[in-house]
C-alpha cells in the first residue's frame, strides 16, 4: 500500500519527482490547468505541502514555488513534497488582484470550502480535503497583490493546540521572515484562511508574505526559495545543511484601517513605519482637491503592508497595522 498522503495527484515511486497539472472529480473545476510538482525521496520521512499563488498576482512566491519544485532532487530527499505553485491560475493569466475570476470570491477567505459551493469553495474544499488536512506541515507563499506594499512577515493561526502551535511557530522562525504575525483562534477578524483551516485539522501551517505591487522581483523569489528550503531542513526533508532560525519581531494581530468614503489617497506614512494612536495615516480627498477624510491609527504597531493605490472605494481596505505581542 502506498504511503503517499496526498490525493490530489497520482502517487510517485520512492526517489522519483512527477509533475502535470491537476485533474479535479468536479465538473465545475473541469477546463482549467492546475501545474504541481509532487516529490517523493527515496527515503522516508515528512509530507509537507507548499502553495502559492493563491491570488495570481503575487509573483515572486509564485516564482519561488516554482524554482523550489524544480531543485528538490527526490533521490537525496526524506519524505514527500506536494508543490502547487499556482492555485488560481484565472487571476494569474487575466492580472487581476484579490480575487478568482470565476466568481468574484477571494479564495484566501473562504477555506475550508464547500464540496457543492462557489468554484473558489469548491477549490478550497479539494484542497483541504486531498492536501492541507492530511500534510505534516505546510507553507501557502503570498505576497502584496496588485496595490499593496508590505514589508516580509509570516503569519500561523493558533490551533488550541499547544504542541501544534509550536511546530507552526519553528515553521515561521526557520521560514525567516523578520516579523511574524499569531492569528489568536476564532478572534481575529481574519477568517477563511488556508492556515486556519490547516490549524483546524492540526496541521502546523504559515503564511509567508514578501514582494508586493504587482512586481516581479527574482531576488525576493530566491528569498523565499531559501526560506521554504531551510523549512524543510528544519523538518529534516532535506540533509544539505543545517537549519537556522531567528527570533522575529512578534505582533498579537492586525488592526485593518479602512476608510468611510471613497476618495483618492495620499498616504502619510511608508509600509514598515511605526505608528502611534492619534497618528494620520493618510487623507482621502475628492477630485476637487477637498479633504473628505482623514485615516487616524486607532492603536500603535508597524505598519506591516499599506494600499499602494490611490483609489479607495467606501470601507476600502487602507492598511494592516501590526500590533506588537505584549
Amino acid at each position: 500500500m502506498s504511503d503517499w498522503r496526498f490525493a490530489l495527484v497520482s502517487p510517485p515511486a520512492p526517489g522519483v519527482r512527477a509533475q502535470g497539472f491537476l485533474s479535479f472529480d468536479d465538473p465545475v473545476l473541469t477546463g482549467r490547468d492546475w501545474p504541481y510538482v509532487a516529490i517523493r525521496g527515496a527515503a522516508p520521512g515528512p509530507a509537507v505541502l507548499i502553495t502559492a499563488g493563491i491570488h495570481g498576482s503575487e509573483y515572486p512566491a509564485i516564482d519561488a514555488a516554482v524554482r523550489l519544485g524544480a531543485l528538490l532532487n527526490p533521490q537525496s530527499m526524506h519524505g514527500q513534497v506536494l508543490v502547487l505553485p499556482l492555485m488560481n491560475p484565472g487571476a494569474f493569466w487575466q492580472r487581476a488582484a484579490y480575487v478568482v475570476p470565476e466568481d468574484g470570491q477571494n479564495l484566501n477567505r473562504v477555506f475550508p470550502g464547500k464540496a457543492d459551493g462557489s468554484f473558489s469553495e469548491r477549490l478550497a474544499w479539494q484542497l483541504v480535503q486531498k492536501a492541507i488536512r492530511h500534510a505534516d506541515a505546510y507553507i501557502d507563499m503570498h505576497g502584496g497583490d496588485m496595490p499593496e506594499a508590505l514589508v516580509p512577515f509570516s503569519i500561523y493561526q493558533e490551533s488550541g493546540d499547544a504542541a501544534v502551535d509550536a511546530k507552526s511557530d519553528a515553521l515561521a522562525r526557520a521560514f525567516g521572515s523578520p516579523s511574524l504575525l499569531i492569528q489568536r483562534r476564532r478572534t481575529d477578524s481574519l477568517s477563511g484562511m488556508t492556515i486556519g483551516a490547516a490549524a483546524d485539522f492540526g496541521v502546523p501551517g504559515i503564511i509567508a508574505e514578501d514582494g508586493g505591487a504587482g512586481l516581479y522581483d527574482a531576488a525576493i523569489a530566491k528569498t523565499m526559495l531559501a526560506g521554504a528550503e531551510n523549512v524543510l531542513r528544519s523538518l529534516g526533508v532535506l540533509a544539505d545543511a543545517t537549519a537556522t532560525f531567528i527570533s522575529p519581531d512578534r505582533y498579537a494581530g492586525f488592526l485593518w484601517p479602512r476608510s468611510r468614503h471613497a476618495g483618492f489617497f495620499r498616504p502619510s506614512v511608508c509600509v514598515g513605519d511605526s505608528v502611534a494612536v492619534g497618528d494620520t495615516i493618510g487623507i482621502l480627498k475628492d477630485f476637487f482637491d477637498q479633504t473628505t477624510e482623514t485615516i487616524i491609527a486607532e492603536a500603535s504597531g508597524r505598519i506591516l503592508f499599506l494600499v499602494t493605490s490611490p483609489a479607495i472605494a467606501e470601507n476600502g481596505l487602507i492598511c494592516g497595522i501590526g500590533l506588537p505581542a505584549a
